[in-house]
């Protein structure tokens, strides 16, 4: 994982563009307007957004948060456009208050691991856009939440929002594209797919009760996706590998 610096943005399926950072913002086109999923850190929201810019100048619909962690969440002032409307989880204030609670912890324990990486990726992103002034972190304000389950529809373009509070965080959330099959999981699987999840993190989180992991799991997995399009790295493709992938996960936990 690194800070964004792609030039631009790279389509992974019809309509579906990604611009990689410390964790991937997502793009989906439709005949009426944009839908954002994730924003990154705000110093990376000018580089998501020029990207995505570059794909398509129409106004921002939607902006979803597959999860309320901060680099999900803190491009937000530069995505939003006058009308867009921000979408998360209705467990996205606990979330919040316990992350504003954490800040301190997680700060004084994870800058060793973040610091040199983070320095130079904004180093690069002030080179890139000719300025030293770039965003900070945005506070997140959501304009609609659901509990379960929540269908968007934007151009032509189905969207059902799934509640998974078994993910990183309590307020997470899957976007499925029935039509195309495909799933954007952000980081219901951790950073990583395939490893088995920390259910109790060394950083404060909450504790990650293990049936509610089990449940969100097969929640996905009984979708059937085709294409499931992760909070980082390449998505994954394939029905077969994904199920497999996810029954695995699933035993391991149980």
């Amino acid at each position: 994982m690194r800070p964004a610096a792609a030039d631009k943005a790279e389509q992974i399926a019809p309509g579906l563009w990604c611009s990689p950072g410390l964790s991937n913002s997502y793009l989906l086109t439709t005949g009426d307007g944009r839908v954002v999923i994730n924003t990154g850190m705000g110093f990376e929201g000018p580089v998501h957004r020029a990207n995505f810019d570059a794909v398509d100048t129409s106004p921002v619909r939607y902006i979803i948060f597959t999860q309320g962690h901060v680099d999900h969440v803190g491009g937000l002032d530069s995505m939003r456009d006058p009308g867009t409307t921000v979408v998360a989880q209705a467990n996205w204030v606990a979330w919040r208050d316990d992350n504003e609670r954490l800040i301190p912890y997680r700060a004084s324990r994870s800058a060793f691991a973040f610091k040199d990486i983070l320095a130079k990726g904004i180093q690069a992103i002030q080179q890139r856009l000719g300025t030293k002034n770039i965003p900070g972190q945005s506070v997140p304000v959501v304009d609609l939440d659901f509990e379960d389950t929540l269908t968007l529809e934007v151009g032509g373009r189905h969207m059902e929002l799934i509640a998974v509070p078994g993910g990183e965080t309590t307020d997470s959330l899957v976007v499925w594209l029935p039509e195309e099959r495909i799933c954007l999981c952000g980081n219901t699987f951790g950073p990583v797919f395939g490893h088995i999840p920390n259910l109790v993190t060394i950083r404060g989180d909450r504790y990650r009760d293990a049936l509610t992991v089990v449940a969100s799991v097969e929640r996905v997995r009984d979708l059937q996706p085709e294409l499931l399009v992760t909070g980082h790295f390449e998505p994954i493709e394939g029905q077969k590998r994904i199920h497999a992938e996810l029954t695995r996960l699933r035993n391991a936990i149980r």
